[in-house]
């Protein structure tokens, strides 16, 4: 209860600074299923169905928003994952736009192996018209965890009629090395209903023998997620 009252009480207070300053405030909802839930490359749950909710406003050019994703991993126990963060585009020339982000995240974890952790992390992108690079940081308090990764993507509308999205990524930390590569597909119905789909294939490196940060080693192995968002 003291945990969702935190994050009513963040919620409200953004959407009261969003009012005073007369800026616009984005909402979106989501609901789908994954074969495992993602962080930073390493398993996190089992197959299971997900909820997710974000809030977001920009002042003064700086974008800031909150954002919660909830699974049910079993009957008597959920994992849930809370985010705030921060960013700000600073446009180079015509077409080129260097993105910087930062977010404190905290992982709420649903397996007994894994504890509760929080995660602060920092990415600086490139955007441009042929793809996007990004180096980020990574440092989880808890799980003692630290480290760099780095990526590239490229979203691509295909006829106006979806958006497909490449994308690499490399994350090194203290006692893992993780090899992504994925495919995102979305669409947008009606300027507010999206429905979205992500195959990716991941081979970590670590020791088996003694960890707490995932739930499994994916040697190799692809996964899936997918579901519908709304966003007002």
């Amino acid at each position: 209860m003291n945990k969702l009252f935190k994050i009513a009480l963040l919620i409200a207070t953004l959407t009261t600074a969003a009012f005073a300053q007369n800026a616009p405030v984005r909402a979106s909802f989501e609901a789908g299923y994954t074969s495992t839930y993602l962080v930073n490359g390493l398993s996190r749950t089992k197959a299971t169905p997900f909820a997710g909710v974000g809030l977001g406003s920009t002042y003064y050019g700086v974008d800031v928003g909150v954002s919660g994703t909830i699974l049910p991993v079993s009957e008597n126990l959920d994992e849930s994952h809370w985010a705030f963060n921060v960013g700000k585009g600073f446009e180079l020339f015509e077409g080129v736009v260097l993105r910087t982000d930062g977010a404190v995240i905290r992982h709420q974890a649903g397996d007994p192996n894994i504890p509760n952790s929080t995660e602060a992390n920092i990415k600086v992108a490139l955007s441009n018209i042929v793809f996007t690079p990004y180096v980020k940081g990574v440092y989880d308090i808890n799980l003692e965890q630290y480290g760099y990764g780095v990526g590239l993507e490229r979203p691509t509308s295909v006829f106006g009629w979806f958006t497909v999205t490449p994308a690499l990524e490399y994350i090194k930390l203290s006692d893992s090395a993780n090899a992504i590569a994925k495919l995102g597909v979305s669409r947008t119905f009606f300027d507010h209903l999206t429905a979205f789909a992500e195959v990716t294939y991941i081979k970590n490196d670590f020791d088996v023998s003694t960890f707490n940060f995932a739930r499994k080693e994916l040697d190799g192995e692809v996964v899936g997620a997918g579901g519908l968002r709304w966003t007002f």
